[in-house]
């Protein structure tokens, strides 16, 4: 390594860092593909991959040749993808499902909760805390996203809480950019349209995105669209900040839904330098995968990161994150970090609006034992040291 950094064991030890074969890469075999991970029977970990039906099904086995003793205790797992909430609840309240295989369900707060008092605790809801980045995504490539103007207005005129209580239930974080690990979520509650509508402040934060809007040209609103993943509540999401937006500024669009993959491509497609995509506004959120302003941001805020996707750059972010990874110092660190932090808030140069920080629940039958909330929604996925007690 060419510095010290904190974040560094982290990151090695996630689920999604693979030992893979180097004689099969060596072959241009690619590994992306589950027909060729079965064919050659690559892996590493606890399980190995049996079978594989798209967005439907797959099956793993023990792995005989797994380098932990006696693990894992399963002999395999079924995994069965459930998109429809109504077939999950039936599903989990008739016994055929074990637990689910990671916080991030289809399942609102409330349902998974009436689910633990329905089936009397035969089924729990373990929370994972507020790591679950919900965002929404401006494309900055286009007008009128690429005004600071617009983007304050937009950020200063949706309502927070509502939108936390018409689709969480009232249990997602506030919305610091940073997850609180620079500003506390106490702190980021008192900021500039993160006060609640109903109070002289947040009327204030409304009055000052309209006159954002005039100063802009666009006193009267304009019309845009909406893209979201048909996943999880990215359509209830974005249902709500639309119906804020056209009444509170008058920008209203119509909101498209497309399936997981399909979504995904159509972000992309303002990924190159000479196109500025399909899309205009969108409702997409980003797991973070350690506790750490690290994985913030290589998801989130740095040229290249997983939901960059219209590679937005600004060099004094780039500095403050080159500063705060390198600083072992942890209170200098959070200095730096809360620094980067207002700046982001400001929207003064951003393409990213944190809505607020989502509490996830993973839903664990009483019959598996040793099973304990992860930090973070991106981990826990190995399942070597859990088993079932019938």
């Amino acid at each position: 390594m060419r510095f010290a950094s904190g974040a560094f064991i982290k990151f090695l030890a996630v689920d999604y860092v693979k030992v893979l074969p180097k004689h099969l890469l060596d072959q241009g075999i690619d590994l992306n593909l589950a027909e060729n991970v079965i064919e050659h029977r690559s892996g590493s970990g606890p399980f190995v991959l049996d079978d594989y039906q798209r967005g439907s099904f797959y099956k793993v086995s023990k792995n005989p040749d797994y380098f932990k003793d006696g693990r894992p205790y399963f002999d395999g797992i079924d995994h069965t993808i459930i998109v429809d909430p109504s077939v999950l609840i039936a599903q989990i309240s008739g016994g055929q499902i074990d637990m689910s295989n990671g916080g991030f369900t289809n399942l609102t707060p409330t349902q998974v909760f009436e689910l633990e008092r329905d089936t009397d605790g035969k089924y729990r809801a373990f929370a994972v805390q507020p790591t679950a980045d919900w965002g929404l995504m401006m494309n900055i490539k286009k007008e009128p996203f690429n005004d600071p103007r617009v983007r304050k207005a937009i950020a200063l005129a949706i309502d927070y809480q509502q939108w936390n209580d018409l689709v969480f239930d009232n249990t997602s974080g506030v919305g610091c950019p940073l997850m609180g690990l620079a500003h506390s979520f106490e702190e980021c509650e008192t900021w500039p349209g993160l006060r609640p509508k109903d109070t002289p402040e947040g009327q204030a934060d409304l009055a000052e995105a309209k006159r954002l809007m005039e100063e802009a040209g666009f006193a009267g609103g304009f019309s845009t669209r909406y893209d979201v993943r048909q996943v999880g509540t990215y359509p209830e999401q974005c249902s709500v900040v639309k119906d804020q937006l056209a009444r509170n500024l008058g920008i209203k669009g119509d909101l498209s839904t497309y399936p997981s993959a399909a979504g995904y491509d159509l972000f992309a497609t303002s990924r190159p330098v000479d196109q500025a995509g399909d899309w205009e506004l969108a409702c997409q959120g980003e797991g973070q995968v350690v506790l750490d302003v690290d994985g913030i941001m290589g998801g989130v805020y740095l040229k290249g990161a997983t939901r960059n996707y219209t590679d937005w750059e600004n060099e004094q972010v780039n500095t403050w994150h080159e500063l705060q990874k390198q600083e072992t110092d942890p209170d200098r660190r959070r200095e730096i970090n809360k620094e980067m932090e207002s700046y982001l808030f400001t929207q003064d140069d951003n393409h990213w609006v944190t809505l607020g920080w989502g509490v996830l629940q993973w839903v664990v039958s009483e019959q598996i034992k040793n099973f304990h909330a992860p930090q973070t929604v991106q981990t826990h996925f190995k399942h070597e040291d859990i088993w079932l007690e019938r």
